[in-house]
């Protein structure tokens, strides 16, 4: 019955398939869970759980119905991971129906949040995904007051920190947020100090016996779904703003594939960003704000300033064989050779002694030629952009030209890729200038974006 199912999708033959039903949504206090169900119609449940240590229990009503609201949306989001299994046309909400804004919200979401998987499984998405309008009412947010309290959420990587170390330069009152957090998360939060909320979610066990049967997997916009539980957490932690830690640069698509662009990065754009907060603002939280510090700033600006928080070298990570969600197949540390790795090396080593880099990887990528191909596609000299979370073109080719002014300039990467780069050649002191300028749009507040500036002063 799934091939069958998988083949339709491909074929386009929508008759054979099942309907994906969003069946509720739930709280328990003192469980402190978010229980989320799903179903398809002549198939297999779903129960999705959420747990969030430490949250209040003594819910008043005005918290009762912002959290309902809150989670209407999460439920939504978070039903994108069950539905990729077969990509049914025919989607049914049970309870109160849609109206056109929630719709067209999570068409968008499935149909970008679904970009990358529909090239993995060659599938084109156009015309398959339908939510319905139920109805003509327009969603009414609650008008919750939130405290003034941010949370900054921390991803074991280098970009998160820097917002981090922002944040504690600038003596805003934050929380560190983690949704389930292991090393290097973990790490990272305990070199920070402060306080600190963890989240678990605990997906259905069925999900993954679909797809060892042969169901569809793939890519989903997890950023996107974290973030519709962190909207969660603003009513039952109290915290009226999450402060991400997106670049500019993660707006770049990857390719273009079904009629849109693909982008690996959907639900840490800009685009998302803003349609993210429009629709919690203007259906749940009218209070909530939800931006990233580190927007206006490419990712070789962000290794800059990460390139001053030596502290943390030893226990960042940003390789993601540390956070595959198959707990057999994680791996600690940095694997050295997927374009993770790749971008991660070559993004700081402007900006971080040669052996003191090299000893933080524990290779010398740059000088490995059988990794060329890596770099060829992150200088878009092959291929394209890789599906990873990874600067754009233009500013791996500038980081190679630049390495040629450095202790790089022998390595083999280096000498062989510069070789072919007709760009304007910038010192290291140059290439910091350029990156640390604003160079892409934002959506940040104007007091955290004072915060930024002063912190970035004080890297120069």
């Amino acid at each position: 019955m799934i091939l069958s199912l998988v083949f339709a999708v491909k074929k386009g033959e929508n008759k054979t398939m099942n309907a994906f039903i969003f069946k509720s949504a739930s709280y328990d206090p003192d469980q402190q869970n978010i229980e989320l169900k799903y179903a398809y119609s002549d198939g297999p449940g779903f129960n999705e759980v959420i747990h969030f240590s430490g949250a209040k229990k003594d819910l008043n009503d005005a918290d009762l119905d912002a959290l309902n609201k809150a989670m209407r949306g999460l439920h939504l989001a978070a039903g994108i991971s069950y539905y990729k299994a077969y990509c049914p046309t025919d989607i049914r909400i049970e309870g109160e129906p849609l109206a056109k804004e929630e719709a067209d919200f999570f068409f968008k979401f499935y149909r970008h949040g679904l970009g990358e998987f529909s090239v993995e499984n060659d599938i084109d998405l156009s015309g398959v995904i339908r939510f319905p309008v139920g109805s003509n009412h327009h969603p009414q947010p609650s008008d919750l007051t939130l405290s003034e309290n941010c949370m900054v959420p921390i991803g074991g990587g280098k970009d998160s920190t820097v917002s981090l170390e922002a944040i504690i330069a600038a003596k805003r009152p934050h929380r560190m947020i983690a949704i389930n957090a292991k090393k290097p998360i973990l790490d990272v939060m305990k070199i920070a100090g402060g306080d600190a909320i963890h989240i678990t979610r605990t997906l259905d066990p069925a999900l993954f016996a679909l797809n060892d049967k042969g169901a569809m997997n793939g890519h989903v916009p997890i950023t996107g779904i974290l973030s519709f539980i962190m909207a969660c957490g603003a009513v039952l932690y109290d915290y009226g703003s999450v402060v991400m830690s997106n670049e500019g640069s993660a707006s770049a698509g990857n390719m273009e594939f079904g009629g849109i662009e693909i982008n690996h990065q959907y639900s840490k754009s800009l685009d998302f960003e803003l349609d993210f907060e429009k629709y919690i603002q203007k259906t749940s939280l009218k209070n909530f704000q939800y931006f990233s510090l580190l927007r206006p700033l490419s990712e070789t600006g962000i290794a800059a300033l990460f390139s001053a928080q030596d502290k943390y070298f030893a226990d960042f990570k940003s390789c993601n064989r540390n956070f595959h969600i198959d707990a057999g197949v994680r791996q600690y540390g940095w694997c050295c050779e997927c374009p993770k790795c790749q971008f991660v090396f070559l993004a700081l080593s402007p900006f971080i002694e040669r052996e003191k880099l090299i000893g933080i990887f524990g290779k010398n990528m740059l000088d490995d030629a059988s990794q060329e191909d890596g770099f060829r596609e992150l200088c878009g000299l092959k291929g394209h952009k890789p599906f990873e979370c990874v600067g754009e073109i233009e500013e791996c080719q500038q980081i190679i030209k630049c390495l040629t002014t450095t202790e790089w300039a022998n390595d083999a990467i280096v000498k062989k890729l510069s070789a072919e780069l007709d760009i304007e050649t910038l010192d290291r002191d140059a290439l910091k200038k350029l990156a640390l300028e604003h160079k892409y749009p934002h959506n940040i507040p104007e007091k955290y974006l004072d915060y930024l500036n002063e912190f970035i002063k004080t890297q120069r």
